[in-house]
């Protein structure tokens, strides 16, 4: 059905999130199922469980001054942050009506000959906050395609295992971001579990330079350090501050300031996300898509583990031969973020993944 047919492709996923690789990996999908020739939106469901930002406890709740105060500074940071990822989804990304409720979600999704649910952890029981029946596609009457998709943590299934095998059961075509859900979802679904990469990898460079918008005047091009982290890391932390130390370099920050370390924060939105990537002299991040930015701009990075979310980063680098670019518990010596990387090598590897990933695609949807 690939081109002419014109066959209508809905994608589920979590688009609507303040989170970089949620929405940007939103936008790869729908782009490279649009490259491919189809008719394809992404599903605008909004369960506001899953989507609440605002805890209202941070100005009503029981808390220290001290603690409530910082929390309502961070909170009026994040609001300023989310309305620059409206303004990324409302001119990049192509969504159906709005929906709220299961009911409505399946009543949308009846218009539509395939339904892609991913990628991103559209399988994790707690960050789809137990939607099952909308995340494992129990409505949808066309095709039911998974692509890319992810548990987090594989472990978390364990007390809903009836629930997966009922649904997986019924999916035409499987396919996962991390080596270690295969084996668990071929049992579960007994059918044929493919792994490809994540949306945000089927683009290129310079497709992803199309949507970058420009940095502040604070900031020096291709003169900085750039921190991507998730959660304190002592190890990533002791890091930055002996290569900027080395270095003499500025450091922008993408996410909470570090203690005892000098940095400009960055209200940015995903298209300023990836200007930060493409003129950053260093990256260092505990991010799986920080990961995956630093590779397709060819930059100088490390990686820090992120506890039980290793998964994704360890199949990624160890895909593209880049295993000594992660960092476990250890402050890094800095050779190793100086160590030239065979990037020719790393394309190649990064070129035959992703045309498995979008063959499956093609045969998923045909």
């Amino acid at each position: 059905m690939q081109g002419d047919t014109k066959l209508k492709v809905g994608i589920l996923t979590f688009h609507r999130t303040t989170n970089y690789g949620a929405v940007l990996q939103t936008y790869a999908l729908q782009k490279t199922i649009l490259d491919l020739g189809y008719d394809v939106k992404v599903i605008d469901y909004n369960n506001e469980e899953i989507y609440s930002y605002c805890d209202y406890r941070v100005l009503y709740g029981k808390l220290p001054l001290k603690t409530r105060v910082g929390k309502i500074i961070r909170y009026s940071h994040n609001k300023k942050i989310a309305k620059t990822f409206n303004k990324f989804r409302n001119k990049w990304i192509d969504l159906s009506v709005e929906c709220n409720t299961n009911a409505q979600l399946q009543s949308v999704e009846d218009g539509y000959d395939a339904i892609i649910c991913g990628s991103d952890q559209v399988w994790n029981p707690l960050a789809i906050h137990f939607d099952f029946d909308a995340f494992l596609l129990s409505g949808v009457k066309g095709k039911r395609i998974s692509y890319a998709a992810s548990a987090g943590n594989i472990t978390l299934w364990e007390k809903y295992l009836k629930k997966y095998w009922i649904c997986l059961h019924r999916f035409d075509s499987i396919s996962v971001r991390e080596s270690e859900m295969i084996q668990p979802v071929e049992n579960l679904s007994e059918k044929k579990v493919r792994l490809v990469l994540d949306p945000t990898l089927l683009l290129n460079k310079k497709e992803w330079e199309k949507l970058e918008e420009p940095l502040g005047n604070e900031i020096e091009k291709d003169n900085y350090i750039l921190v991507y982290y998730l959660g304190k890391n002592r190890a990533l932390t002791d890091t930055v501050k002996k290569l900027q130390k080395q270095t003499g370099l500025p450091v922008v920050l993408l996410g909470r300031q570090i203690e005892g370390i000098k940095s400009i924060s960055v209200p940015a939105g995903p298209s300023q996300f990836l200007s930060l990537f493409h003129h950053a002299k260093f990256v260092i991040t505990s991010s799986f898509h920080g990961t995956v930015f630093s590779i397709l701009y060819h930059k100088p990075f490390l990686v820090f583990g992120n506890g039980n979310y290793n998964s994704r980063m360890n199949t990624l680098l160890s895909a593209l031969k880049l295993q000594s670019r992660m960092i476990d518990n250890e402050s890094a010596n800095l050779e190793r973020i100086n160590k030239v990387v065979d990037w020719g090598q790393v394309d190649s590897l990064h070129k035959a993944l992703k045309e498995k990933s979008i063959n499956f695609l093609i045969e998923a949807l045909r």
